[in-house]
Order: structure tokens, then sequence, then C-alpha cells
């Protein structure tokens, strides 16, 4: 957990007061979120369907990754008696569409010259 008042904490609202793709990033950051959204596609899943697809992701991590998905209105939970299923939200089909954007962007054709003419500078001096 960080302090409030830390120049990390600081640092990181600043970010993503100005920049709301740091913001969304920040939200889907964390070894398994983007395959937890990418499962969820056109598609309910239980818990327990989660665990069986990602096998390796403990329950302490799963629960975890799920509430802050949760908590950034990514995807919704549907709880009854019995089970819980998860559902993405109109944001998480948003962030779904730039998934889609990026998968077609062919990185291995770029190569690692960078032609000044062309970059973007940022105001904070990134």
């Amino acid at each position: 957990m960080r302090k409030e008042n830390s120049t990390n904490s600081i640092n990181e609202k600043l970010l993503q007061d100005y920049c709301n793709a740091h913001k969304i990033m920040s939200q889907i950051s964390g070894r398994w979120k983007i395959s937890l959204i990418f499962l969820l596609k056109n598609q309910t899943l239980k818990y327990s369907e989660f665990k069986t697809v990602l096998s390796q992701i403990t329950d302490r991590i799963l629960t975890k990754q799920l509430k802050e998905l949760e908590a950034d209105y990514i995807i919704s939970n549907s709880k009854d008696k019995i089970q819980s299923t998860y559902s993405l939200t109109e944001k998480g089909n948003k962030i779904l569409d730039y998934f889609d954007i990026l998968n077609k962007i062919d990185f291995n054709n770029y190569s690692n010259e960078t032609d000044s003419k062309n970059s973007i500078t940022s105001p904070l001096g990134l």
C-alpha cells in the first residue's frame, strides 16, 4: 500500500489527471486482469469457470483482481444465493475495442530508430 502523500502517489495522481490512457492502463494493470477481461468477451462466467481456464491463478489473486475490476466498473458481478457471475460493463467492452485495435498493430515491422519529426512529446517532458 502506498502512502497518499508520497512522491510516487502524487506523481501517479498527476498522470491520471493529465492522461486518461494512463488512468485506464493503471486500472487494467496486473498479471491477470487483461486475461480476465478477454475471457468475458461475449460471455458471462462463474468464478469457478475462471479457475478452470486460468489454472495457475490463486483464489486470493483471482478474488482480488475481480474485485478491483468491479470497483473500476470494468466488470459487473451478479450474485444470487448459489453463485456469482461476471460480465463486462459498457466500459469493459470499450476497453476490449481498444485491445482489438492494439492486436491489429504489427509491432515486428517497426525499427528501433526514432523518427524525431513524428515523435510525440509530452508537456511533462516524458
